[in-house]
Protein backbone atom coordinates (compact mmCIF):
# COMPACT_ATOMS: atom_id res chain seq x y z
CA UNK A 1 0.00 0.00 0.00
CA UNK A 2 1.44 3.70 -1.20
CA UNK A 3 1.49 5.72 1.85
CA UNK A 4 0.33 9.39 1.33
CA UNK A 5 3.31 11.90 1.95
CA UNK A 6 2.86 13.79 5.41
CA UNK A 7 2.10 17.71 5.12
CA UNK A 8 4.07 19.26 7.31
CA UNK A 9 7.98 19.94 7.75
CA UNK A 10 10.79 19.39 10.12
CA UNK A 11 11.86 22.72 12.56
CA UNK A 12 14.49 24.69 10.54
CA UNK A 13 16.88 23.37 13.30
CA UNK A 14 16.58 19.77 13.49
CA UNK A 15 16.05 18.45 16.46
CA UNK A 16 18.27 15.51 16.61
CA UNK A 17 20.58 17.89 16.72
CA UNK A 18 20.76 17.87 20.59
CA UNK A 19 18.35 15.09 21.56
CA UNK A 20 19.91 12.43 23.50
CA UNK A 21 16.83 11.23 25.79
CA UNK A 22 13.13 10.39 25.11
CA UNK A 23 10.39 10.36 27.53
CA UNK A 24 7.39 8.06 25.60
CA UNK A 25 4.01 8.46 26.91
CA UNK A 26 1.76 5.44 26.56
CA UNK A 27 -0.24 4.35 29.85
CA UNK A 28 -2.29 1.82 28.64
CA UNK A 29 -3.80 -0.59 27.64
CA UNK A 30 -2.68 -4.02 26.23
CA UNK A 31 -3.16 -3.91 22.99
CA UNK A 32 -2.25 -0.89 22.19
CA UNK A 33 1.08 -0.51 24.48
CA UNK A 34 1.95 -3.60 21.69
CA UNK A 35 1.08 -1.34 19.16
CA UNK A 36 3.16 1.68 19.98
CA UNK A 37 6.43 -0.63 20.75
CA UNK A 38 7.01 -0.47 16.98
CA UNK A 39 7.95 3.51 17.77
CA UNK A 40 9.88 2.63 20.79
CA UNK A 41 12.30 -0.21 18.09
CA UNK A 42 12.28 2.46 15.49
CA UNK A 43 13.69 5.19 17.83
CA UNK A 44 16.06 2.92 19.67
CA UNK A 45 17.49 1.64 16.53
CA UNK A 46 18.37 5.68 15.25
CA UNK A 47 19.95 5.94 18.64
CA UNK A 48 17.62 7.47 21.19
CA UNK A 49 17.54 6.45 24.52
CA UNK A 50 13.48 5.74 25.23
CA UNK A 51 11.89 5.93 28.64
CA UNK A 52 8.17 4.78 28.96
CA UNK A 53 5.71 6.26 31.37
CA UNK A 54 2.91 3.50 31.57
CA UNK A 55 -0.20 2.39 33.80
CA UNK A 56 2.40 -0.31 36.36
CA UNK A 57 -0.01 -3.32 35.42
CA UNK A 58 1.25 -3.48 31.69
CA UNK A 59 4.89 -2.42 32.64
CA UNK A 60 5.45 -6.11 32.47
CA UNK A 61 5.26 -5.76 28.80
CA UNK A 62 8.22 -3.10 28.86
CA UNK A 63 10.71 -4.30 31.51
CA UNK A 64 13.28 -5.89 29.71
CA UNK A 65 12.58 -4.57 25.98
CA UNK A 66 15.78 -3.91 24.53
CA UNK A 67 14.34 -1.23 23.23
CA UNK A 68 13.50 0.93 26.57
CA UNK A 69 15.94 1.69 29.25
CA UNK A 70 13.59 2.58 31.84
CA UNK A 71 9.79 1.63 32.17
CA UNK A 72 8.13 4.81 34.85
CA UNK A 73 5.23 3.14 35.97
CA UNK A 74 2.01 4.26 36.64
CA UNK A 75 0.77 4.10 39.93
CA UNK A 76 -2.73 3.58 38.96
CA UNK A 77 -3.30 0.73 41.10
CA UNK A 78 -2.40 2.64 44.15
CA UNK A 79 -4.37 5.88 43.04
CA UNK A 80 -7.43 2.89 43.04
CA UNK A 81 -7.05 1.21 46.23
CA UNK A 82 -9.76 1.91 48.53
CA UNK A 83 -9.55 3.69 51.66
CA UNK A 84 -6.70 5.91 49.82
CA UNK A 85 -7.58 9.89 51.24
CA UNK A 86 -6.66 12.63 48.67
CA UNK A 87 -4.06 14.07 49.86
CA UNK A 88 -2.24 11.05 49.68
CA UNK A 89 -3.13 10.33 46.31
CA UNK A 90 -1.71 13.96 45.21
CA UNK A 91 1.70 13.54 47.14
CA UNK A 92 1.86 10.43 45.19
CA UNK A 93 1.07 12.07 41.61
CA UNK A 94 3.40 14.72 43.23
CA UNK A 95 6.03 12.44 43.58
CA UNK A 96 5.99 10.85 40.05
CA UNK A 97 5.83 14.13 38.13
CA UNK A 98 8.83 15.25 40.32
CA UNK A 99 10.80 12.27 39.76
CA UNK A 100 9.96 13.21 35.47
CA UNK A 101 11.03 16.84 35.59
CA UNK A 102 13.93 15.77 37.27
CA UNK A 103 15.41 13.61 34.42
CA UNK A 104 15.43 16.20 32.22
CA UNK A 105 14.20 14.95 29.08
CA UNK A 106 14.58 16.51 25.59
CA UNK A 107 12.10 15.25 24.04
CA UNK A 108 8.41 13.78 25.49
CA UNK A 109 6.14 12.22 22.71
CA UNK A 110 2.68 11.77 23.45
CA UNK A 111 1.44 8.18 22.06
CA UNK A 112 -1.87 8.39 23.35
CA UNK A 113 -3.62 11.91 22.33
CA UNK A 114 -5.84 12.02 25.65
CA UNK A 115 -6.24 14.26 28.17
CA UNK A 116 -4.47 12.16 30.93
CA UNK A 117 -1.29 11.22 28.59
CA UNK A 118 -1.31 15.29 27.54
CA UNK A 119 -1.07 16.28 31.41
CA UNK A 120 2.14 14.07 31.51
CA UNK A 121 3.35 15.53 28.33
CA UNK A 122 2.70 19.22 29.74
CA UNK A 123 4.11 18.87 32.34
CA UNK A 124 7.15 16.36 32.00
CA UNK A 125 9.56 19.35 31.36
CA UNK A 126 10.72 18.29 28.37
CA UNK A 127 12.43 20.76 25.95
CA UNK A 128 10.23 19.31 22.95
CA UNK A 129 6.92 18.47 23.29
CA UNK A 130 5.18 15.72 20.05
CA UNK A 131 1.95 13.88 19.43
CA UNK A 132 -0.90 13.61 17.30
CA UNK A 133 -2.43 16.25 15.75
CA UNK A 134 -6.16 17.50 15.74
CA UNK A 135 -6.94 14.55 13.59
CA UNK A 136 -6.30 11.71 15.58
CA UNK A 137 -5.97 13.44 19.36
CA UNK A 138 -8.88 13.41 21.64
CA UNK A 139 -10.04 15.44 24.59
CA UNK A 140 -7.77 18.80 23.42
CA UNK A 141 -5.23 16.95 23.65
CA UNK A 142 -3.62 18.53 20.25
CA UNK A 143 -2.94 21.99 22.12
CA UNK A 144 -0.58 20.41 24.46
CA UNK A 145 2.40 19.49 21.67
CA UNK A 146 4.79 21.72 19.93
CA UNK A 147 4.88 19.16 17.08
CA UNK A 148 0.94 17.83 15.91
CA UNK A 149 1.95 14.83 13.62
CA UNK A 150 -0.77 14.67 11.06
CA UNK A 151 -2.75 10.78 10.81
CA UNK A 152 -2.07 10.00 7.53
CA UNK A 153 -1.69 6.22 7.91
CA UNK A 154 -4.54 3.59 8.02
CA UNK A 155 -3.16 0.89 10.35
CA UNK A 156 -2.75 1.93 14.37
CA UNK A 157 1.03 1.11 14.24
CA UNK A 158 2.08 3.04 11.13
CA UNK A 159 0.16 6.02 13.27
CA UNK A 160 2.11 5.44 15.78
CA UNK A 161 5.41 5.27 14.35
CA UNK A 162 4.56 8.30 12.27
CA UNK A 163 4.94 10.23 15.52
CA UNK A 164 8.87 9.40 15.36
CA UNK A 165 9.32 11.32 11.82
CA UNK A 166 10.74 14.56 13.38
CA UNK A 167 13.16 12.49 15.39
CA UNK A 168 14.21 9.93 12.76
CA UNK A 169 17.53 10.33 10.88
CA UNK A 170 15.54 9.34 7.70
CA UNK A 171 12.53 11.39 8.51
CA UNK A 172 10.69 8.76 7.96
CA UNK A 173 10.27 4.88 9.92
CA UNK A 174 10.98 1.87 6.98
CA UNK A 175 11.07 -1.44 7.45
CA UNK A 176 8.32 -4.16 8.84
CA UNK A 177 7.04 -4.10 12.13
CA UNK A 178 9.24 -4.94 14.62
CA UNK A 179 7.92 -5.77 18.95
CA UNK A 180 11.03 -5.88 20.77
CA UNK A 181 9.42 -7.58 23.77
CA UNK A 182 11.27 -9.28 26.94
CA UNK A 183 12.41 -12.74 26.50
CA UNK A 184 10.45 -14.25 29.53
CA UNK A 185 12.52 -17.37 28.95
CA UNK A 186 11.49 -18.55 32.57
CA UNK A 187 8.32 -18.50 31.46
CA UNK A 188 8.13 -20.08 28.05
CA UNK A 189 10.39 -23.43 29.69
CA UNK A 190 7.00 -23.15 32.30
CA UNK A 191 4.85 -23.22 29.57
CA UNK A 192 6.75 -25.59 27.39
CA UNK A 193 6.37 -27.58 30.63
CA UNK A 194 3.14 -27.49 31.34
CA UNK A 195 1.85 -28.18 27.60
CA UNK A 196 3.83 -31.55 27.46
CA UNK A 197 1.92 -32.30 31.02
CA UNK A 198 -1.59 -31.58 29.47
CA UNK A 199 -0.40 -33.52 26.59
CA UNK A 200 -1.11 -30.16 24.22
CA UNK A 201 1.36 -30.05 21.50
CA UNK A 202 1.04 -27.35 19.12
CA UNK A 203 -2.60 -26.23 20.25
CA UNK A 204 -4.88 -23.94 18.48
CA UNK A 205 -5.65 -21.18 20.66
CA UNK A 206 -8.91 -19.78 21.94
CA UNK A 207 -9.11 -16.78 23.95
CA UNK A 208 -12.73 -16.14 24.74
CA UNK A 209 -13.02 -12.47 26.05
CA UNK A 210 -12.22 -9.01 24.99
CA UNK A 211 -12.41 -5.53 26.76
CA UNK A 212 -15.86 -4.66 24.98
CA UNK A 213 -18.57 -6.56 25.00
CA UNK A 214 -19.02 -6.02 21.28
CA UNK A 215 -15.78 -7.51 20.53
CA UNK A 216 -16.64 -11.09 22.20
CA UNK A 217 -17.74 -14.06 20.05
CA UNK A 218 -20.65 -15.72 20.88
CA UNK A 219 -20.41 -18.45 23.40
CA UNK A 220 -22.24 -20.98 21.08
CA UNK A 221 -19.86 -20.04 18.50
CA UNK A 222 -16.74 -20.64 20.74
CA UNK A 223 -18.22 -23.89 22.00
CA UNK A 224 -18.83 -24.64 18.12
CA UNK A 225 -15.33 -24.43 17.31
CA UNK A 226 -14.10 -26.22 19.94
CA UNK A 227 -16.05 -28.97 18.81
CA UNK A 228 -15.23 -28.67 15.17
CA UNK A 229 -11.14 -29.06 16.59
CA UNK A 230 -12.16 -31.74 18.30
CA UNK A 231 -13.30 -33.57 15.13
CA UNK A 232 -10.29 -32.80 13.27
CA UNK A 233 -7.94 -34.35 15.86
CA UNK A 234 -6.44 -30.61 16.86
CA UNK A 235 -5.65 -29.50 20.32
CA UNK A 236 -7.15 -27.10 21.59
CA UNK A 237 -6.48 -24.46 24.45
CA UNK A 238 -8.78 -21.94 26.02
CA UNK A 239 -7.25 -18.83 27.10
CA UNK A 240 -9.09 -16.32 30.00
CA UNK A 241 -7.98 -13.10 31.54
CA UNK A 242 -10.73 -12.03 33.70
CA UNK A 243 -12.80 -14.05 36.45
CA UNK A 244 -16.09 -13.74 34.20
CA UNK A 245 -13.70 -14.76 31.07
CA UNK A 246 -12.55 -18.18 33.20
CA UNK A 247 -16.20 -18.96 34.04
CA UNK A 248 -17.22 -18.28 29.87
CA UNK A 249 -13.59 -20.79 29.03
CA UNK A 250 -15.18 -23.95 31.51
CA UNK A 251 -18.27 -23.28 29.78
CA UNK A 252 -17.60 -23.41 26.26
CA UNK A 253 -15.16 -26.38 26.79
CA UNK A 254 -17.46 -28.33 28.71
CA UNK A 255 -20.65 -27.75 26.40
CA UNK A 256 -18.02 -29.16 23.39
CA UNK A 257 -16.69 -31.77 25.62
CA UNK A 258 -13.13 -30.85 23.97
CA UNK A 259 -10.23 -28.23 25.48
CA UNK A 260 -8.54 -27.70 28.16
CA UNK A 261 -8.79 -24.31 30.06
CA UNK A 262 -5.24 -22.38 30.74
CA UNK A 263 -4.36 -21.52 34.54
CA UNK A 264 -4.75 -18.57 35.80
CA UNK A 265 -1.87 -16.52 33.70
CA UNK A 266 0.11 -13.30 33.52
CA UNK A 267 0.69 -11.57 30.45
CA UNK A 268 4.30 -13.51 30.16
CA UNK A 269 3.07 -16.97 31.51
CA UNK A 270 0.34 -16.04 28.10
CA UNK A 271 3.29 -15.47 26.08
CA UNK A 272 5.05 -18.87 26.58
CA UNK A 273 1.68 -20.36 25.98
CA UNK A 274 1.01 -18.35 22.67
CA UNK A 275 4.97 -18.35 21.44
CA UNK A 276 3.95 -22.81 21.14
CA UNK A 277 0.87 -22.26 19.86
CA UNK A 278 0.05 -23.73 16.43
CA UNK A 279 -2.43 -20.84 15.42
CA UNK A 280 -4.44 -18.16 17.70
CA UNK A 281 -8.50 -17.10 17.05
CA UNK A 282 -9.01 -14.00 19.16
CA UNK A 283 -11.15 -11.20 18.88
CA UNK A 284 -9.85 -6.93 18.79
CA UNK A 285 -7.96 -7.81 22.07
CA UNK A 286 -4.36 -7.86 23.60
CA UNK A 287 -3.87 -11.96 23.13
CA UNK A 288 -4.06 -11.26 19.38
CA UNK A 289 -1.97 -8.19 19.33
CA UNK A 290 0.72 -10.79 21.56
CA UNK A 291 0.45 -12.91 18.93
CA UNK A 292 1.47 -10.53 16.24
CA UNK A 293 4.11 -9.25 18.51
CA UNK A 294 5.29 -12.90 18.78
CA UNK A 295 5.11 -13.98 15.25
CA UNK A 296 2.55 -16.63 16.17
CA UNK A 297 0.23 -17.08 12.84
CA UNK A 298 -3.71 -15.72 14.06
CA UNK A 299 -6.85 -15.14 12.86
CA UNK A 300 -8.62 -11.68 14.28
CA UNK A 301 -12.81 -11.61 15.05
CA UNK A 302 -13.89 -7.93 14.28
CA UNK A 303 -16.68 -5.81 15.36
CA UNK A 304 -17.17 -2.22 16.13
CA UNK A 305 -13.50 -1.32 15.00
CA UNK A 306 -12.12 -2.10 11.62
CA UNK A 307 -9.82 -4.95 10.63
CA UNK A 308 -7.72 -2.16 8.67
CA UNK A 309 -7.11 -0.29 11.57
CA UNK A 310 -6.38 -2.81 14.29
CA UNK A 311 -5.71 -6.26 12.86
CA UNK A 312 -2.79 -8.17 12.49
CA UNK A 313 -1.11 -8.33 9.07
CA UNK A 314 1.79 -10.14 6.94
CA UNK A 315 2.66 -13.62 6.74
CA UNK A 316 0.28 -15.98 8.25
CA UNK A 317 -2.42 -13.60 9.62
CA UNK A 318 -5.88 -13.41 8.54
CA UNK A 319 -9.05 -11.10 9.81
CA UNK A 320 -12.92 -11.56 10.00
CA UNK A 321 -15.04 -8.83 10.08
CA UNK A 322 -18.57 -8.55 12.01
CA UNK A 323 -21.50 -6.01 10.54
CA UNK A 324 -22.09 -3.65 13.18
CA UNK A 325 -21.93 -0.02 14.57
CA UNK A 326 -18.65 1.40 14.25
CA UNK A 327 -16.85 1.93 17.61
CA UNK A 328 -19.62 0.53 19.88
CA UNK A 329 -18.37 -0.53 23.08
CA UNK A 330 -21.25 -2.37 24.91
CA UNK A 331 -25.13 -2.97 23.01
CA UNK A 332 -24.31 -5.76 21.66
CA UNK A 333 -27.53 -5.88 19.31
CA UNK A 334 -25.50 -3.00 17.53
CA UNK A 335 -22.63 -5.21 16.26
CA UNK A 336 -23.46 -8.65 15.09
CA UNK A 337 -20.54 -11.05 16.34
CA UNK A 338 -22.59 -13.90 15.50
CA UNK A 339 -21.78 -13.22 11.92
CA UNK A 340 -18.80 -14.57 11.90
CA UNK A 341 -18.70 -18.83 11.05
CA UNK A 342 -16.90 -21.41 12.50
CA UNK A 343 -16.42 -22.44 9.14
CA UNK A 344 -15.17 -19.53 8.30
CA UNK A 345 -12.58 -19.31 11.43
CA UNK A 346 -11.06 -22.37 10.17
CA UNK A 347 -11.01 -21.56 6.79
CA UNK A 348 -8.78 -18.22 7.64
CA UNK A 349 -6.97 -20.23 9.62
CA UNK A 350 -5.93 -22.81 7.83
CA UNK A 351 -5.37 -20.26 5.18
CA UNK A 352 -2.84 -18.36 7.60
CA UNK A 353 -1.16 -21.74 8.65
CA UNK A 354 -0.29 -22.74 4.70
CA UNK A 355 0.88 -18.97 4.31
CA UNK A 356 3.59 -19.67 6.81
CA UNK A 357 4.28 -23.17 5.60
Amino acid sequence: MVRAPVPWRLPSTPLACAIVRILLVRLGAFGDILHTLPLAADLAADGWQVDWLCEDRWSVLLEGSPAVTRVIRFPRQDLRATGWAWHRRFRLLGRLLGDLRRERYDVVIDAQGLAKSAFWSAFSGARQRLGHDRSRARELAWLVPQIGVPCVAEHVIDQQRDLGRPLLKAQAPSGPWRFPLPAWQAERTWAATWLAEQKLHRPWILNVGAGWPTKVWPVERQSALLRALGDQGQAALVVWGSRAEGDIAQRVVAESGHGVVAPNTRIPQLAGLMASARVVVSGDTGPLHLALALGTPAVGLFGPVPAERNGPRGCGYRNLQAPGAAWERRDVSKVDMGAISVEQVCAAAEAALAERA
